[in-house]
C-alpha cells in the first residue's frame, strides 16, 4: 500500500553546530535499520527526490521544519545527500524568531530526535521485513517530543518511568533548564506544556496497581515520585 504521507524518526544525529553561523548538520533518517513497524529504509531510497527536489535541483521542494508542522519552517537545507549511514543534511537555520529558538534547541539538546515526512513510491518484502526502496521527501524535521510519534508527545515515557527513569529525569533537567534562556514567550510555553505532559505520565505509572501481590516490596515509585518533587518548574 502506497501512503500518501508517513513519518519515521531516528535517535538525534548532529554532526555539528555552528551558532555563529547558524549551520546545522546531522542525519534526518538512517538506513538498513528496522522499525518498530518492519520497516527498513534502503540505501538509494531518496537518491530520486534528491535529484528532483533537493537544494541543488532546479525546483527545491524540501523542508526543514520543527515537528512536521508546515507552519514551522526552521531553516533552508544546504546539503541533502546520502552515505552509508543514512540521510545527510546541511541546513541553515532562520534568522526569525522560531529559527533563533531551534538554533537553541539543538545546541541545549531539547530536540532530541529528527525524523522524515514522505511517500511511499516503492517497497518490497523481504523475509520479515518491508524494505522500502524508494520514497519522495516532502520534508526534514527535527523533533523536540518523546517518542516515534510527533503527535503524542509523551508516548513511552510510562515505560521509561519502570525501565529507564534517568531518560525521564534528564529530559525534565533540559527542559527546566531551557525555561531560564532566552527562548521566545511561545517557545516557552511549548517547554512547559511538555512538563505538564510529563508529569501527568508519571503520575500515571505511579499510579498503576502492582502487577503482582507476591513479589517483594518495591519502593521504586517511592523514590520516582520523590525524585519528581524535587523539580522546580517554574520560570525565573
Amino acid at each position: 500500500m502506497v501512503n500518501l504521507y508517513c513519518y519515521k524518526s531516528i535517535p538525534l544525529k548532529v554532526k555539528d553546530i555552528d551558532a555563529k553561523q547558524g549551520i546545522v548538520s546531522g542525519y534526518f533518517s538512517a538506513f538498513g535499520m528496522p522499525d518498530s513497524d518492519g520497516d527498513i529504509i534502503k540505501k538509494g531510497a531518496y537518491a530520486k527526490t534528491i535529484q528532483e527536489r533537493g537544494p541543488k535541483s532546479s525546483q527545491p521542494r524540501i523542508k526543514h521544519l520543527l515537528d512536521h508542522d508546515t507552519t514551522k519552517a526552521i531553516g533552508v537545507i544546504q546539503e541533502l545527500t546520502e552515505d552509508d549511514y543514512g540521510l545527510f543534511y546541511v541546513s541553515k537555520l532562520g534568522t526569525h524568531t522560531l529559527g533563533k529558538d531551534a538554533l537553541l534547541m539543538y545546541e541545549e539538546g531539547i530536540i532530541t530526535e529528527h525524523s522524515v515526512g514522505f511517500k511511499t513510491v516503492k517497497e518490497q518484502k523481504s523475509g520479515e521485513y518491508n524494505e522500502m526502496t524508494e520514497l519522495m521527501l516532502w520534508e526534514g524535521s527535527g523533533l523536540q517530543c518523546w517518542g516515534a510519534n510527533p503527535n503524542t508527545p509523551v508516548a513511552g515515557v510510562k515505560s521509561l518511568v519502570k525501565d529507564s527513569p534517568d531518560k525521564v529525569f534528564d529530559r525534565l533537567d533540559k527542559l527546566t533548564k531551557a525555561l531560564k534562556s532566552g527562548y521566545t514567550d511561545d517557545t516557552i510555553q511549548l517547554f512547559e506544556i511538555e512538563i505538564q505532559q510529563i508529569k501527568q505520565a508519571i503520575k500515571d505509572s505511579l499510579a498503576e496497581p502492582p502487577k503482582s501481590t507476591h513479589s517483594e516490596p518495591d519502593n521504586t515509585n517511592a523514590d520516582i515520585l520523590n525524585t519528581l518533587k524535587s523539580f522546580s518548574f517554574t520560570k525565573n
